[in-house]
């Protein structure tokens, strides 16, 4: 699980950074800055896609392997 002070390129591998739910422009953010954004009211919806890559990288990288090339 990432902590509050880790920065999302750092936290995203490369793999899942190829996705159409990534978003360079929060890479540089902490995952809490992007916790907070998905929060917000009304919510920021690229943090909320960027926060969902982070909290499951283990099961999309997954879910990425299983697909035939």
């Amino acid at each position: 699980m990432a902590l509050d002070t880790d920065i999302a390129n750092d936290v995203i591998p490369g793999s899942l950074k190829r996705l159409a739910s990534y978003h360079s422009d929060y890479g540089q953010k902490t995952y809490k800055e992007i916790k907070d954004l998905a929060a917000a009211d009304p919510p920021d919806m690229k943090a909320r896609q960027m926060k969902k890559l982070i909290e499951q990288t283990e099961r999309l990288q997954q879910k990425s392997k299983g697909r035939p090339s």
